[in-house]
């Protein structure tokens, strides 16, 4: 009986660590997703960096607002009708 007692006792001693364990894989199950998402969304920011620092990328951004460059035209399309 004795020995029952003390094999119980170990087993019990193994039970925390044992969920400390399974936490930790869970918490880094999780934590590997938000890398994963992070990692994306820089690869989307270094597209806009690039994107921005070209050489027309003022005027690109100018026209975006409806500005013309000197000695254009400009014209309005009126879909309302």
């Amino acid at each position: 009986m004795a020995l029952v007692l003390v094999l119980a006792a170990i087993l019990a001693s193994y039970v925390k660590p044992a969920l400390n364990f399974f936490d930790s894989w869970n918490d880094s199950k999780a934590e590997h997703a938000s890398l994963e998402a992070l990692v994306k969304e820089n690869a989307e920011l270094k597209k806009r960096v690039t994107a921005i620092q070209g050489a027309d990328a003022a005027e690109r951004a100018a026209r975006k607002l409806g500005m013309v460059a000197a000695g254009e035209g400009s014209y309005v399309i009126d879909k309302s009708r």
